[in-house]
């Protein structure tokens, strides 16, 4: 029988989910900062193998950091809490669970932390359908239809499929040493 959220919230649980979103959160800063790191080095390197002989417009140059940046706050933490918020209270993971319970509920972590970052990605575009639109009151205001609101959500939504075809990999070897290290010091898991 499933157990309810207020019986999953649980301290053994917490910390294992703490541990599962770290690695998580760890992993997916790392990835950021290493993609930043060869956007600016091929920027750099467009633009002096360009004939240019300056670094040309910093603001280019360091677009990709500035990327990472505004990643982190829409995709890196959203995930990163929405792992923490299913392993601990909606799917916990049991140091006496068998591998493909550990699999179903690392999928259900990846589904339950790409809902969050759905709602955070919405809300982003949202606003910077707002912030792009010009003046409130001016000729720029939104049109009427709400096209632009679709498009952001359309776009949103689309980023989040994209998000959790690439994170689920990532939660499910979450979730395996977050397993591992539970069930350390115990007896082993049932049979595979």
């Amino acid at each position: 029988m499933a157990q309810s959220m207020k019986e999953n919230a649980t301290r053994a649980n917490a910390r294992t989910a703490g541990v599962a979103a770290l690695i998580v959160g760890v992993v997916m800063i790392v990835q950021s900062i290493l993609q930043a790191a060869i956007g600016v080095v091929s920027t750099l390197g467009y633009g002096l193998g360009a004939g240019g002989s300056s670094v040309g417009d910093l603001r280019t140059t360091f677009a990709p950091v500035v990327a990472g940046m505004q990643s982190f706050g829409t995709s890196v933490l959203p995930i990163a809490i929405g792992v923490f918020l299913a392993f601990w209270l909606v799917a916990p993971l049991a140091a006496d669970m068998r591998v493909t319970r550990v699999v179903l509920r690392s999928l259900v972590a990846s589904g339950v932390a790409s809902a969050v970052s759905l709602a955070i990605t919405v809300v982003a575009s949202l606003g910077g359908a707002f912030a792009s639109s010009g003046p409130f009151f001016g000729a720029a205001f939104p049109a009427a239809d709400g096209s632009i609101f679709y498009f952001s959500f359309i776009g949103g939504v689309q980023s989040v499929f994209s998000t959790f075809v690439g994170v689920t990999p990532l939660v499910i070897l979450a979730g395996f040493l977050a397993w591992f290290w539970s069930s350390k010091g115990r007896p082993k898991a049932s049979e595979i």
